[in-house]
């Protein structure tokens, strides 16, 4: 049994999460490359399924996030929670036209605002937790 499977079997056991994302980022590597023996239809097809499966997998991802947070929400003595989320975005285009000039005009803008600030505190006799994300 060679090394990297040793440390899946672990994986498997101890965090079953992150042996999941090693085992999809194995078996889409596998898939994508016997989609590029074949021709281009077949290796589009295949990028299109893996970026789907990837869009899941992120999807079960964020749910498996929340449970454990909401696992150590129910086993804490003490918990504080700060979340702001403000994820706006505003465009404008126009176009005009005067005839007496001959002349047309077209303008386009855009604005985005990202405002992200989540702090989880958990306190309990056996040990101390934090988990803080920040806008990158």
């Amino acid at each position: 049994m060679s090394s990297w499977n040793k440390t899946k079997g672990i994986l498997k056991q101890t965090n079953p999460l992150i042996w999941l994302v090693a085992e999809s980022v194995e078996q889409s590597s596998k898939a994508m490359q016997n989609a590029s023996n074949k021709d281009l239809q077949a290796l589009r097809l295949e990028a299109e399924k893996q970026k789907i499966q990837m869009q899941f997998a992120r999807d079960q991802a964020k749910v498996e996030q929340e449970l454990a947070i909401a696992r150590r929400i129910d086993s804490a003595l003490e918990v504080e929670i700060e979340e702001f989320y403000d994820n706006s975005l505003s465009g404008k285009a126009g176009l005009s036209a005067d005839a007496k000039s001959e002349t047309v005009s077209l303008g386009a803008s855009g604005e985005g605002r990202k405002v992200t600030k989540r702090v989880y505190r958990f306190k309990s006799s056996v040990n101390e937790e934090v988990v803080t994300q920040e806008p990158v």
